[in-house]
């Protein structure tokens, strides 16, 4: 019973898998959600985000921009390059990788999507390096664009880089993403989300800040944790936030901040793909209410919805 229950499953997802992008991420939304998602009329940030993956995105700017090689000249035309975490290594063949004199303090991931990453924090031995050469294999052949239906990373060439780990001793620095609100009058609105615990196995613990750095909204897997001695780098990189952002009507900035330090990290333009679970007590509802879209679909056609041919499964 068990294993034909197991094969039902399997064959379900097989069934998805081969549908319209849009029609997998309704299936996917209501199963997270419990309710299906507006997508030509959107409301909540999630499903805004829908709707730029789906009806309406810049999406050959966002791949060069979510392409973490490409995206270090724009930073650096646009505040410098001061900012960016030094770059030591980049490859399309893995194998070189063993090349390099040290991997101690180091990271190395892909160039483009997320949750692929490793840390060195000291020099890996012999079957740590080719352990790492297969990982990395395995993500040049991964085609991020079909994990998340996200149209803009098949765009973006596949290649491996190597960092300097941006922390302090043995830990790594806690990452700081600022959602990005382009009120279109020279204003932003902004959301902060703190995520750390990132190197743990314990739950990501998150914070969530609207409009200040000093009360957060709420706290998912609360750690005690205290941004406050962090406030003059944090007030560095909203502004700096806001520079980044000024081109689009929104646009997630990361950030990371070590010992008063600040490192660019990444741009992201569909967070989550649009199935974001964590944006609880009314966030998502609260920032798609604050999102100002462009193209927002009030004057399209209120009919059956159907994926554009551009983002549909080869």
């Amino acid at each position: 019973m068990v294993n034909a229950k197991k094969e039902i499953k399997k064959a379900a997802l097989n069934c998805i898998r081969i549908m319209p992008w849009t029609c997998q991420d309704r299936i996917y939304s209501f199963h997270r959600f419990k309710r299906m998602p507006h997508i030509r009329h959107p409301y909540s940030f999630n499903e805004k985000v829908l709707f730029r993956k789906f009806i309406k995105g810049n999406y050959d700017c966002y791949a060069a921009l979510s392409d973490k090689i490409l995206v270090r000249d724009y930073i650096a035309h646009k505040i410098g390059g001061d900012y960016l975490i030094p770059l030591l290594h980049t490859t399309d063949n893995p194998e070189t990788l063993l090349e390099l004199d040290t991997l101690k303090d180091t990271v190395v991931k892909p160039n483009r999507g997320s949750g692929m990453v490793k840390v060195f924090v000291d020099e890996p031995d012999f079957v740590e390096k080719h352990e790492l050469i297969e990982r990395c294999s395995e993500w040049l052949t991964k085609d991020y664009s079909h994990e998340a239906s996200e149209i803009h990373y098949r765009s973006v060439k596949p290649q491996i880089m190597v960092e300097q780990r941006v922390g302090d001793g043995k830990s790594t620095a806690i990452a700081y993403k600022f959602h990005m609100f382009n009120k279109q009058d020279g204003h932003f609105e902004y959301v902060l989300q703190v995520v750390c615990n990132r190197s743990n196995n314990q739950p990501l613990s998150m914070l969530f800040y609207v409009n200040n750095l000093d009360s957060s909204f709420y706290r998912r897997f609360d750690n005690g944790m205290d941004i406050s001695h962090n406030r003059a780098a944090l007030e560095k990189t909203l502004a700096l936030s806001k520079k980044l952002a000024s081109d689009f009507d929104y646009v997630r900035v990361d950030w990371f901040i070590s010992q008063g330090d600040v490192y660019f990290s990444e741009l992201t333009f569909t967070p989550g793909a649009g199935l974001m679970p964590v944006l609880n007590h009314g966030l998502d509802e609260m920032m798609g209410k604050i999102w100002l879209q462009d193209g927002q679909a009030a004057s399209l056609p209120d009919r059956q919805e159907s994926a554009p041919s551009v983002v549909k499964k080869p």
